[in-house]
């Protein structure tokens, strides 16, 4: 992480010189219950902290998946990696979305009970990841009919702080502006919850959990 490379003697040819070594890096898996959007963040993301933290972004396994599918994919990883020599400090996350029908919120909210006894960390979000992409850009917990309502609104707010269009396919856009306002967007989704607002997200909980990597030297 912020340790420096160490000498160590190693005997090659019946000589013994030294060679750096480059410590591990902590790798956190971001399994997205989608194949684009909340993919491009991340993966926008994981250029910035690249020096100090290894993300490694997954997609949804398939299109429509449902949400113990995504779970199921996670739980897989995660599996993966314990037979590999890992940190301790390594960790799998997966983001799903509730948006409204009550059969998606269902299959959601057991994905985040059954992900907690299989090593890995369900966030939710509702309606849709895309209220984290608004957290960067204002402050609000208000009611949306859908995703669609989401991104439109984003869009709105987009163009008044970047003076530019967010783009006519949301997993295209420009998400690289949004990395200077992280902090600002865990800010403003930690002041909302399910018990008051009708709009929130967890997924400031895997930004912080990278930043705390990032900030450990």
């Amino acid at each position: 992480m912020g340790s420096k490379h160490k000498n160590v003697s190693h005997r090659r040819y019946g000589a013994s010189r030294p060679y750096h070594t480059r410590p591990t890096l902590p790798v956190v898996t971001v399994v997205c219950d989608d194949t684009r959007t909340a993919v491009a963040y991340f993966t926008e993301l994981k250029r910035e902290v690249k020096a100090k933290v290894t993300v490694n972004v997954k997609p949804a396994p398939r299109c429509g998946a449902t949400s113990d599918d995504v779970r199921a994919h996670a739980v897989k990883l995660a599996k993966s990696r314990e037979r590999e020599e890992t940190e301790t400090n390594d960790s799998t996350w997966v983001l799903l979305d509730l948006e409204t029908e009550g059969n998606r919120q269902a299959q959601a909210q057991q994905a985040q009970k059954s992900g907690a006894g299989k090593g890995v960390h369900v966030l939710l979000s509702k309606p849709c990841y895309e209220v984290w992409t608004l957290a960067h850009l204002i402050d609000t917990g208000e009611a949306f009919n859908n995703c669609a309502a989401v991104v439109d609104r984003i869009k709105t707010e987009w163009k008044k702080k970047f003076r530019t269009g967010f783009g006519s396919k949301k997993g295209q856009a420009d998400y690289g502006k949004l990395m200077p306002l992280r902090d600002t967007a865990v800010q403003n989704a930690k002041r909302r919850s399910p018990e008051r607002d009708p709009s929130w997200t967890e997924v400031f909980k895997v930004v912080e959990a990278i930043a705390s990597l990032c900030s450990v030297t």
